[in-house]
């Protein structure tokens, strides 16, 4: 017994101790269950202490019995009880089923832990899909104000094409004029050009007032009383202010035949006067005939002379050829939307046909876009939009100053060339004398 009790004190293993732990139960019971024949044998055991000493010495073997009765006892109580009636046919099949109840309660609480997930990612996708349905439905809401940005430069590209058409034709005008080209006024030398400016200063724009009331006898036909159209035209072949810079569109084009308009007439003899007052006399055909030693000759010298300074004037008349571009006639695709935003900021509708003209110029609807649009307070009671609607005014006001920067770009271009023109006239004199100096030098 005392063996048995050190081994299961020195036991490594669970199973062992539980076995103890049993065999322990099992004797308290057996010890229960026979509590008569311990009694007999308590009672047996004083009688044989008061039997006498000589039987004494029977009970260590009687305790070696009691000992290994214990023992078998308890280890078939561990071997067919414990082994095969409790752990193998109780114990074991319900370590079994709790085993397989935990394995699907716990894969029923991952099930559940799943289906959170999954209905927090498809919650979070639908909660994702309506943020981006209702930033959609107020970033894409229709703005007048932005739509107005639209109208106005319909017609613009169109009409800033049209300007660089008559811009061109008026080079070309020019440039024949001064050559004394047929079909020009000058064809015949400075005289007739003369003849032909006179009589149409006679015809159109001859104030019988100007020269102390001198003129009355130069211009019978203009003689008071005049109608407003007549009477508005007088001077306007030299008064620039009312002519080019006054109006913002000028009902002048080009591209198209037919006669000439009055604002045609009134260009033409502006431009005249202001470049190339005096056309130059036509050269002699045989003058300018090649020397037999083909050395250039005094008059293919002056004719080339005659080109450079037609060169230098065609520079300083670009600038005027440029305006009158961008305030010639333009397309009338804008023109109602235009008219329309005149009428708001508060202009008769008498004078808004004044200020646009039948087809508003280039520089009619730019003044629209990046001035008179600016000056209405709806434009900015406007700006009360969705924050994507005023960002797209703001590319819209962008691009339209990328414009302006463009017009810009190309008027500082004109001013460089006529200050590279009025640096070569400066020292053209210069240059002549150092020429004439290497010359005397060299003879």
């Amino acid at each position: 017994m005392g063996k048995l009790f050190y081994k299961i004190c020195h036991a490594k293993s669970i199973k062992t101790i539980l076995v103890f732990m049993f065999l322990m139960s099992s004797v308290f019971a057996v010890s229960s269950r026979s509590a008569q024949a311990k009694t007999k044998y308590y009672e047996c055991c004083t009688c044989l202490k008061t039997a006498g000493a000589e039987d004494t010495f029977q009970w260590p073997k009687t305790e070696i019995t009691i000992g290994m009765h214990i023992y078998s006892q308890l280890l078939s109580h561990q071997i067919i009880w414990f082994d095969s009636v409790f752990w193998q046919q109780n114990m074991l099949p319900l370590f079994i089923h709790i085993g397989n109840q935990l394995a699907s309660v716990g894969t029923m609480q991952v099930m559940a832990i799943g289906q959170f997930m999954d209905a927090q990612q498809q919650l979070e996708a639908q909660r994702d899909l309506q943020i981006m349905r209702a930033r959609t439905h107020k970033d894409y809401q229709p703005s007048v104000g932005m739509c107005e940005f639209a109208t106005r430069v319909q017609s613009l590209a169109a009409s800033e094409r049209k300007g660089e058409v008559n811009a061109l034709i008026l080079s070309k005008r020019s440039t024949d004029r001064l050559f004394g080209n047929v079909d020009t006024g000058a064809w015949s030398g400075t005289k007739g050009d003369l003849a032909i400016r006179l009589n149409m200063f006679q015809e159109e724009f001859c104030n019988s007032f100007n020269n102390n009331n001198g003129l009355s006898m130069m211009c019978p036909n203009l003689k008071p009383p005049l109608s407003a159209d007549k009477k508005d035209r007088l001077n306007k072949d030299i008064d620039y202010q009312r002519t080019v810079e006054n109006p913002w569109t000028i009902n002048f084009d080009l591209t198209e035949g037919g006669n000439p308009s009055d604002e045609d007439k009134e260009i033409f003899a502006l431009a005249s006067n202001l470049y190339g007052f005096d056309a130059f006399e036509r050269a002699n055909y045989e003058a300018l005939q090649n020397s037999p030693n083909d050395d250039s000759t005094n008059a293919q010298q002056a004719y080339l002379d005659l080109r450079a300074i037609v060169a230098k004037t065609k520079v300083a008349e670009n600038s005027f050829n440029a305006l009158l571009a961008m305030k010639g006639a333009g397309t009338a695709g804008s023109r109602e939307y235009l008219e329309a935003y005149l009428k708001e900021l508060g202009i008769p509708a008498s004078e808004v046909g004044e200020f646009l003209g039948e087809n508003p110029s280039y520089n009619a609807q730019m003044e629209v876009l990046t001035k008179k649009a600016y000056q209405s307070p709806l434009f900015y009671t406007n700006l009360y939009d969705t924050p994507a609607n005023v960002e797209r005014k703001g590319v819209a006001m962008q691009a339209i100053g990328l414009i302006q920067k463009f017009d810009l770009l190309k008027s500082y271009l004109r001013t460089e060339a006529s200050l590279s023109i009025l640096l070569e006239l400066s020292v053209i004199q210069l240059q002549l004398q150092v020429e004439s100096n290497i010359q005397s030098f060299d003879n």
